[in-house]
């Protein structure tokens, strides 16, 4: 039986979440630290592993810090996790600021530097299909019967088939990492396209040293295509209506 479990926690890991228990999916956290008070919420897609890798090097024993997914990536050349996991048994990342703010303390919620991330939302969406055709062969473009004969294979073309479907399909924005009943939640927004200096300002607020970012997750997008190439105007139209808040906040263009 874990510690969560048997519904006891050891005093001196006081985490100020207030409500950490219930079913699978409801058991989430996201970095937490009360050493330099400040609450990261990961969005996705956004260079957050990177920068939750990078954080935690500096975070305390009484810190939380979400553990990463088991994946190559995640790992140095010899195996070693790439950051310092804590006090998250039973936690999982990527919880949105609802539940951010549902299972903390008032006291840090209202108190704490809170934190994101967002993208250009066409760029971002072509990385989102790039993750998921990882292991999802519906999203892989395959070769039929008369390529063997020796017509040529476009790959990219039905990739940008596949992912057309992708767009039509079910899949969900950021601000809800961000935003709650419309409006800013937290105090600073990181844009991905300015990430270096936008998380170097985050460093400067909780009084961080700057920080080194490695590169995870890189290279799964097929090399040499920008996410411009991916679109037709439907598909374009389609992430424009879905990301409404994205653009009126960020004024991001395609």
């Amino acid at each position: 039986m874990t510690l969560h479990e048997s519904g006891w926690w050891p005093p001196h890991l006081n985490t100020g979440v207030t409500d950490w228990r219930g079913g699978e999916n409801e058991r989430r956290a996201v970095i937490i630290s009360h050493t330099h008070k400040y609450i990261f919420i990961k969005s996705r897609k956004t260079a957050g592993t990177s920068i939750e890798v990078a954080l935690s090097k500096h975070c305390g024993s009484n810190d939380i810090v979400t553990p990463l997914g088991d994946y190559w990536f995640n790992r140095d050349e010899r195996g070693e996790w790439l950051h310092n996991a804590m006090n998250a048994e039973g936690f999982f990342q990527h919880d949105p600021a609802e539940e951010v703010k549902r299972k903390v303390a008032p006291e840090i919620w209202n108190k704490y530097f809170k934190f994101s991330i967002t993208r250009n939302p066409w760029d971002r969406v072509v990385s989102t299909f790039s993750w998921e055709t990882r292991n999802n062969p519906a999203f892989k473009p395959a070769r039929r019967w008369h390529h063997r004969l020796g017509i040529p294979f476009n790959e990219f073309r039905d990739t940008r088939k596949l992912f057309r479907r992708f767009v039509a399909s079910d899949w969900t924005t950021n601000d809800r990492f961000y935003m709650l009943n419309g409006a800013l939640c937290v105090d600073f927004v990181i844009r991905y396209e300015h990430l270096t200096d936008d998380l170097a300002e985050v460093c400067r607020r909780v009084d961080l040293p700057p920080v080194a970012l490695p590169h995870l997750k890189a290279g799964l997008r097929q090399g040499g295509h920008s996410y411009a190439e991916y679109y037709d105007e439907a598909s374009k139209a389609t992430v424009a209506d879905r990301h409404q808040n994205d653009i009126r906040l960020f004024a991001y263009e395609f």
